[in-house]
């Protein structure tokens, strides 16, 4: 949970630039807030000629115990009208590409449970790689027709926006079809600038949260370092002293004797494991971190990542194991000592997901993760295993009398 120093936004601001956007204008995140983009691209059909719109294409799977490795969002600009669009990565390369169909597909969702994703794709003409498509939303859910629902208008408006045919699912009926879309969406007046370091999409089998602003483990390597080679120090002295003692028990000696050998034990511990953060922590390559994986029925915050900065699909993270739908909570947005938190509540207490100066952008993601969680969670589903223990637990724990009042 790293605090933004701006390099990214410089890199999306030049990006937004070679794109003719300015960055302090909204953009649409189709990817976390769908349907917020489709009341966005409406703004197109009342006079406005151009929206900034974030793209991707597919990540390339390496399949195993970790997700692909990450890559910046790009952003195309979609002129009212015209089936061209205007592409810019990351790095600010750009080009145009003609849009022959947006294409609404659904499929099950790839971590295994039960559910779908729906995603809208730009298939493009064949210049550059032959039948490319462009992602432009998804929604994951526990039903192929709530996820579609979330994604169908969206895909509507931007095919109208076009002037480009449309795939739509066959009871979309060429319509919006409000449906999951009449709730409200996601609040509105989020920069391109501030967007850019954040993306809510599929990484291989999760749904990630990521920021593409921070260094990962990286980020407090030096700090690891420092305290690990003043441990190492700590610990050499601890040593030294223990061989000052004799090397052995003696008759009057030998509670001092212990004292040295169990604490020259511990600090080479301690020392060998801060090193051993520190080492791994250097060795990170990638620019940014995921930061919340949901999927397998579990909410991982702080998920583990190999260097490349691919999440890793074990149920733990940094903070634990992953927690059960059923025992995670509201998302909401917290003061943290002039920075807002994206707070998720969990049975087991609240854990802040990332901290952050914009208010909006917060609340953006707090109301993305939310909804995606709700949409995944199983409907009607019970307690967890963990919460049927406690209740079998805390009804046993109760005194005779309070038992029998509650049987009454």
């Amino acid at each position: 949970m790293s605090q933004h120093d701006g390099t990214f936004e410089q890199a999306a601001e030049r990006a937004l630039a070679a794109l003719g956007a300015d960055p302090s204008t909204e953009a649409l995140d189709a990817w976390a807030d769908p349907i917020g983009a489709a009341q966005g691209l409406a703004a197109l059909e009342s006079g406005r000629e151009v929206a900034v719109v974030r793209a991707a294409f597919d990540l390339s799977s390496t399949g195993g115990a970790q997700g692909p490795d990450p890559a910046a969002p790009s952003w195309i600009r979609v002129v009212k009208g015209s089936p061209d669009i205007r592409l810019c990565s990351a790095e600010a390369t750009c080009e145009t590409r003609k849009v022959a169909r947006v294409v609404v597909e659904a499929a099950p969702l790839p971590d295994g449970s039960e559910g779908a994703i729906a995603r809208v794709s730009l298939a493009l003409d064949r210049k550059g790689a032959p039948g490319a498509k462009l992602l432009v939303a998804e929604a994951w859910a526990r039903s192929e027709e709530t996820a579609i629902g979330r994604v169908r208008g969206f895909a509507a408006k931007l095919a109208r926006a076009l002037s480009a045919p449309a795939s739509l699912p066959a009871d979309a009926g060429g319509d919006e079809a409000e449906g999951a879309g009449s709730e409200e969406a996601s609040i509105q007046g989020v920069s391109a600038r501030s967007l850019a370091r954040f993306a809510l999409r599929s990484e291989g089998p999760r749904l990630v949260l990521r920021d593409f602003d921070s260094r990962g483990p990286k980020e407090g390597a030096l700090l690891h370092l420092v305290i690990g080679l003043a441990f190492a120090g700590a610990a050499a002295f601890a040593w030294t002293m223990f061989a000052r003692a004799g090397g052995e028990p003696g008759a009057s000696g030998s509670a001092v004797w212990f004292a040295w050998l169990g604490g020259s034990a511990l600090l080479t511990l301690a020392a060998v494991a801060f090193l051993g953060v520190a080492r791994f922590a250097l060795q990170y390559k990638a620019g940014s971190a995921p930061l919340v994986a949901i999927g397998a029925g579990k909410v991982t915050v702080a998920p583990w990542v190999a260097r490349t900065g691919a999440l890793m699909t074990a149920p733990e993270g940094r903070f634990g194991a992953g927690i059960d739908f059923a025992e995670v909570g509201a998302v909401t947005v917290q003061p943290r000592k002039g920075l807002h938190a994206v707070e998720v509540a969990t049975d087991h207490g609240a854990i802040d997901a990332l901290l952050i100066g914009d208010r909006a952008v917060a609340e953006h993601l707090a109301r993305a993760l939310g909804r995606a969680i709700d949409d995944m969670r199983p409907a009607g589903g019970g307690p967890s295993a963990r919460q049927r223990f406690r209740m079998r637990a805390g009804s046993s724990a109760k005194p005779p009398q309070a038992a029998a009042v509650a049987a009454k």
